[in-house]
């Protein structure tokens, strides 16, 4: 599904990523952990295709990124969700259209987009919260939200930069559930956390990241 062969990023002449290879499977769920500024939000920006590397190869699914051509990139991003670690949820629209602007720039009909909205708030646990705007909402809140926001395409590939980062611990474990559940239905999840109690004993595979190099690979 995700394959990353001898990856570098460099940013003036600083080095973001420094031969990085792993390889997460189709409905894996797996975890890319480190301390801050070990590379995480930058290897996930290359999957997002929102960063190119300098050097290397990556194949997502049957696309090869250094021969993608630029007007294929959306159609491979309708097939990725992100939660960002900042939300980026906007401040002026409810509940109900920040989920749904992830649907209108598809072009996708008002009345799918009502339906896919409802249930997808109601996965969340929030469907009492529809006309509720961002600032009225708890962090947790925020965050179902923008988890939402990012499923409710139906990608098949969800990656998350510290989603539970600003979180006390049990919303975070909240959160954390949410993601095996996203995953448990064919969803492969790629979480970048540096929380350790995020993927204690979950059986899944942890890559640990450290300046910029892949320091180790184990189970959690």
């Amino acid at each position: 599904m995700i394959h990353f062969e001898n990856v570098s990023k460099f940013y003036d002449h600083q080095t973001a990523l420094r031969n990085i290879t792993f390889s997460v499977e189709k409905g894996d769920m797996a975890f890319i952990t480190g301390p801050s500024g070990a590379g995480k939000s930058t290897l996930l920006k290359i999957i997002y295709l929102s960063e190119k590397p300098d050097e290397g190869s990556i194949t997502i699914a049957d696309w090869e990124l250094g021969k993608i051509k630029e007007s294929s990139i959306p159609f491979l991003r309708r097939n990725i969700g992100v939660v960002f670690q900042d939300f980026r949820l906007l401040d002026n629209r409810n509940v109900f259209d920040n989920v749904a602007m992830a649907l209108r720039i598809r072009g996708i009909g008002e009345y799918e987009v009502k339906e896919r909205v409802m249930e997808i708030l109601k996965t969340v646990n929030l469907r009492h919260k529809t006309d509720g705007f961002p600032k009225t909402l708890s962090g947790g809140e925020q965050q179902r939200v923008v988890i939402a926001r990012a499923i409710v395409g139906e990608p098949t590939i969800l990656l998350a930069d510290e989603p539970t980062g600003n979180l006390d611990s049990d919303t975070a474990a909240g959160i954390t559930r949410m993601f095996k559940d996203i995953n448990a239905k064919g969803t492969t999840v790629i979480i970048a956390t540096h929380n350790r109690e995020s993927f204690r004993n979950t059986g899944r595979k942890v890559f640990r990241l450290d300046n910029g190099n892949l320091v180790g690979e184990e189970i959690g």
